[in-house]
């Protein structure tokens, strides 16, 4: 059974901000890689109906919410508030209800989120607008280790902050390629020929680092309204569709060339062979060089 958090020592650190709510501070714990971890307690601005637009990506994780609480995100119907949540910056959201509040927060800034984007094989957790009434006994675990945690921190506090960051984002990517939830991406795609930039752009440079930062403010866009467009176009987010295209090249490379397998895989930005050669296995089912052969005839 789950600990109650009410039996935790009542430590509180004052009033902080999480987004436009505010809320009272058990415990925190900041790692410099970006990820803050605050054990909350009593929503001081939960009225009737409180209306704000997000400003910071986090979930939540509150086993203690006021009975009849509703939340309403991106001008959704109002539906009954769950323990856990995935919010990001930039949505319309409103609550309703009347009551204490207790549970834990893992906030992501901008550059761990970035840097999990980048990470091999990406971890597209930035492409993801919310996620609310999450069933998840593994993400339940998560938030219940986290509000103990930063209510009584000991030894490696920001090693485990970071942990617990790349653990829940891990998580939350995991159960909406799952399809099991309602992930709800926003509307607001590109324009052709911003699409057609894109596309001839990315082909272009496929031997170089990418990333979605750096595309949207090549064709004037959000990161989030690029990685909405990209899955709603392509069906899978920017760094598998990039990853596809460079697969691809590496195919053609391999059938219409004679360049050394460390040059093809090199051309399509894998570090080295030995990496190019695991990714085209996984993806292709052959080696590169068993590739070469077969399609080109050579024994």
């Amino acid at each position: 059974m789950e600990e109650h958090p009410q039996s935790a020592p009542q430590r509180r650190l004052g009033c902080v901000n999480v987004g436009s709510i505010q809320m009272e501070a058990l415990g925190r714990i900041v790692s410099p890689c970006g990820v803050e971890v605050l054990a909350v307690d009593s929503m001081l601005n939960y009225r009737a109906e409180n209306q704000f637009t997000t400003t910071l990506r986090f979930f939540s994780h509150l086993p203690r919410l006021p009975a009849g609480a509703a939340i309403s995100v991106d001008r959704r119907p109002f539906r009954t508030t769950r323990p856990l949540n995935f919010i990001s910056p930039g949505l319309s959201l409103a609550t309703r209800g009347n009551g204490p509040v207790t549970g834990a927060l893992c906030i992501f800034s901008p550059n761990f989120i970035s840097r999990l984007s980048e990470t091999e094989g990406g971890l597209p957790i930035d492409g993801i607008d919310f996620l609310i009434d999450i069933e998840s006994p593994r993400l339940a675990y998560l938030g219940g280790a986290m509000l103990r945690a930063a209510i009584e921190p000991g030894f490696g506090r920001e090693l485990f902050a970071e942990a617990m960051g790349m653990a829940v984002a891990v998580e939350i990517v995991r159960l909406v390629e799952m399809r099991g939830l309602d992930a709800a991406p926003r509307r607001g795609g590109l324009a052709s020929s911003q699409m057609r930039r894109l596309d001839s752009y990315i082909r272009d440079h496929l031997s170089e680092k990418l990333t979605l930062h750096e595309l949207a403010l090549l064709i004037g866009v959000s990161a989030r309204q690029l990685s909405h467009a990209v899955k709603a176009a392509h069906g899978v987010g920017l760094h598998r569709w990039v990853a596809e295209l460079r697969l691809a090249e590496a195919r053609r490379l391999l059938i219409e060339t004679d360049l050394p397998i460390g040059e093809v895989g090199r051309r399509c930005s894998f570090l080295s062979p030995a990496a190019f050669a695991a990714a085209f296995r996984a993806a292709v089912g052959s080696a590169p060089g068993a590739f070469r052969r077969l399609t080109s005839g050579r024994s």
